[in-house]
């Protein structure tokens, strides 16, 4: 059961969906931001509290409630690194769902100490792209370079 704490209601409270909302517990979250000025968010987090070498993506509401959840094998997820090119570092991973169904979520930043990260969700359907989300201004915290190295883990070590 998913604990929260005063600060997170007094978020839930104000109406804006802030980060570990979703994670179960602390400083598993790889990747969040929100959306619409904070009505929205998504969470990727390393899962430990489950069985098996795990990754969970997790997209809800400002008052908590999860609008879409995807537990995958982290052998089994799909990402983009940046490849050392060019001033712009980005990464994606793609989490898939019933139907034909992915998630790709991506972060970049310009290799510059004044830049602010930006992020987003692109949704496809059987590889058409359905939508495209982008994250609030300021509200990107990621490591997805650290799930990449999972991920990378989990695919040579089974």
């Amino acid at each position: 059961m998913k604990r929260i704490s005063l600060a997170t209601a007094l978020f839930f409270a104000a109406g804006m969906a802030q980060a570990g909302q979703y994670c179960l517990l602390d400083g598993t979250e790889v990747f969040s931001c929100t959306f619409n000025n904070g009505a929205k968010a998504v969470e990727l987090c390393d899962a430990i509290w489950e069985d098996g070498d795990m990754a969970s993506y997790g997209f809800f509401k400002s008052n908590g409630e999860v609008e879409k959840e995807i537990l995958q094998e982290k052998v089994t997820l799909s990402y983009a690194a940046w490849n050392g090119m060019g001033s712009y570092m980005t990464d994606s991973v793609t989490f898939n769902a019933d139907g034909g169904y992915a998630y790709e979520v991506w972060a970049g930043v310009e290799r510059d100490a004044e830049a602010e990260a930006e992020g987003g969700i692109t949704v496809i359907q059987n590889n058409e792209v359905l939508a495209t989300l982008t994250c609030d201004a300021g509200s990107v915290t990621s490591d997805l370079g650290a799930l990449i190295e999972m991920i990378d883990l989990a695919q040579v070590s089974p």
